[in-house]
């Protein structure tokens, strides 16, 4: 049976807590006062009755000990997304390794967590902070079911609130989606080559990945559709290549498709093509592949090729080529715009959110049950083929109003995209 007892310390000034566990374990502990010591006796007998005393001693493993544990067992799961990976190898190495790596977990505590994360709101933004936040407290949470801590400090402190923009809210800000007419500049600007990987994009609301991940045996032209489930990345030191599937199972989805996709996804497939051969691959010529190949294109150089559309170069008199923003008014990104675009354009013809968080993947996530939508929803509602065409007829009308405003900027010259 455990047993405890108190001893005045070598000094006679403080007191030992002494204790013996069942397991055989042993050790003490040296507090101020009389009254502490029998405090901190009562609590260990009554935590080691209900078998829930940890030995303060196994807390003095060093967060860099422990996370390089946590790490090998977290990242062996088969199922880790490289790119998941990756971000999370980046936080730990820069934002969590230097402020608590020699510090033992037993002495990590709310105030020190509270501290680190003001520092970090004043280098990172918002989800930056929440990312950096839930990955400390994943770490000290595996701590604690291996009895290494008795709590969890990160669960002792409140996580920041989401900052209020006002611009935003007096809509003061810069848009981040295309109209129509803005995209049918974009369209008449951009590389030949990549129009209709673009089109495609804002068309079907496609992750960068997932349309550069695309096979010819997930498109169906006869039935207006296209299956989304295989996704290209480029992760760093954890590799690059296809994955099978996304990380999220709402991605996993079928998109119907506008007669515009419908046209440039066949335009994008050879006759005879293989079931397993990329929709939209690279352009080839370079010391990689040949010119007309079809290997296989980065997300890396899909957004250069994005980048060129949006900048527009021209000579001064001097010879010199300056370049500015060919859409000074938007806050533009990156390919991703291309899906913000697409909701956008369905929220505008009156497409059910609903609807439109199932078209691009978002169903069942904690946004969307934050907005009051039901995880259960997909179980017991369908998007019908009635509310499918309305889809399909809403971004008909966009993108043709979109092709046509760039196919007269190509006939009066008035672009510089080659």
């Amino acid at each position: 049976m455990a047993s405890a007892g108190i001893r005045k310390s070598r000094n006679g000034r403080r007191y030992q807590v002494w204790w013996r566990l069942d397991d055989g374990t042993q050790g003490s502990k040296t507090v101020d006062t009389r009254d502490q010591a029998r405090q901190l006796k009562h609590e260990l007998l009554a935590q080691a009755a209900r078998d829930a005393w940890i030995d303060p001693r196994r807390g003095r493993i060093l967060f860099d000990d422990w996370a390089d544990r946590w790490w090998q067992l977290w990242s062996s799961n088969p199922r880790r997304s490289p790119k998941g990976l990756e971000t999370t190898a980046s936080h730990l190495r820069r934002h969590l390794r230097p402020y608590y790596g020699r510090r033992q977990l037993g002495r990590i505590t709310p105030s020190i967590v509270l501290r680190w994360q003001n520092e970090l709101e004043t280098r990172l933004g918002y989800s930056g902070v929440m990312a950096c936040r839930s990955l400390l407290l994943r770490i000290l949470e595996a701590a604690r079911k291996e009895r290494l801590i008795v709590a969890n400090p990160v669960r002792e402190v409140e996580a920041p609130e989401r900052p209020v923009n006002p611009d935003e809210i007096f809509g003061n800000v810069r848009r981040r989606t295309f109209t129509p007419e803005e995209f049918g500049e974009f369209l008449a600007a951009c590389r030949p080559f990549y129009r209709d990987h673009f089109l495609t994009q804002a068309g079907t609301g496609l992750r960068p990945g997932e349309l550069l991940g695309l096979r010819r045996r997930r498109v169906q032209p006869e039935r207006r559709r296209i299956e989304v489930l295989e996704v290209r990345y480029e992760a760093g030191k954890f590799g690059r290549g296809f994955k099978d599937r996304p990380k999220s199972p709402a991605s996993i989805r079928v998109v119907p498709m506008a007669e515009a996709v419908r046209e440039a996804v066949l335009r994008q497939l050879p006759p005879g093509s293989d079931p397993e051969d990329l929709v939209f691959a690279g352009p080839g010529g370079n010391r990689w592949a040949r010119r007309g190949a079809r290997p296989p294109l980065s997300t890396h150089n899909y957004r250069r090729a994005y980048k060129a559309a949006i900048v527009s170069k021209a000579k001064t008199p001097d010879g010199a080529v300056t370049e500015r923003q060919r859409f000074p008014h938007l806050d533009l990104h990156g390919p991703h715009d291309l899906r913000h675009t697409f909701a956008t354009w369905l929220e505008d013809g009156g497409i059910p959110s609903r609807v439109i968080d199932e078209l691009m993947g978002h169903v069942g996530t904690k946004h969307e049950r934050a907005q009051g939508a039901s995880p259960m929803g997909r179980v017991y509602r369908e998007t019908t083929k009635a509310m499918a065409a309305r889809v399909v007829e809403v971004l008909d009308e966009k993108l043709a109003l979109a092709r046509k405003v760039a196919a007269n900027l190509l006939c009066s010259g008035k672009t510089n995209g080659t």
